[in-house]
């Protein structure tokens, strides 16, 4: 198995891909869809490569009521940014949507400073970096999405966003109608009443999960 053209290991060699691995302490899980792949404040940080299937950062409210984060797809790096003890993260999971296959590496061990000094392993940890500024901007879009008052506002914020991502009017997004309800915070019935009355609006068409902006 190569990693190199996963982002976290930017600029370095297979060769030294496998060196680092094996010093991290690093381990491939598989998992069976619907199981939950990492809880982040009951396991000992990590970061994790989704090397195959799809996931979920999923977060659980007390009323049972779910929220979905994040979808990750393979070569998805997660834990970057959320992979540390605390009480703010204690409902939150990644759960599989299919089955998955997943590269672990211990935190600690990666970004421990280095006795050697090797420059692949100092790139290793610019690449993290790179990785947590990405993550904090995701964050950011989510919160931007979160922060608009009507169902329209929030579902043309997020589509608008995924425009601009994928480089084009017309896109198909990573969610069923319902892990999209779940994404924006918003009733499921009552968003689809209002994707019905933006097609009428002439403002986009859809079928299933393709979104063609008008």
């Amino acid at each position: 198995m190569t990693y190199n053209n996963n982002p976290l290991f930017t600029d370095i060699t297979s060769k030294d891909c496998l060196k680092m691995l094996s010093c991290f302490h690093s381990e491939e899980k598989i998992f069976s869809s619907g199981e939950t792949i990492y809880h982040f404040s009951s396991q000992k940080p990590v970061i994790g490569i989704l090397l195959h299937g799809d996931a979920s950062v999923l977060r659980y409210e007390f009323n049972g009521s779910r929220t979905i984060l994040e979808k990750l797809e393979p070569s998805s790096v997660f834990g970057e940014i959320l992979a540390f003890h605390s009480e703010e993260y204690e409902a939150i999971h990644l759960q599989c949507d299919t089955n998955c296959k997943v590269l672990m590496i211990d935190y600690d061990s990666l970004m421990k400073p280095c006795a050697n000094a090797c420059a692949c392993h100092t790139k290793l940890i610019q690449n993290v970096t790179w990785l947590i500024s990405k993550k904090t901007m995701s964050l950011s879009q989510r919160v931007e999405v979160l922060s608009k008052r009507s169902i329209r506002e929030k579902l043309y914020c997020y589509f608008m966003q995924e425009s601009l991502r994928q480089k084009s009017h017309t896109f198909q997004i990573p969610f069923t109608m319902s892990d999209l309800a779940d994404y924006l915070s918003v009733d499921r019935s009552a968003m689809m009443r209002e994707l019905k009355k933006m097609k009428e609006d002439g403002i986009l068409s859809s079928e299933k999960r393709m979104i063609r902006l008008l």
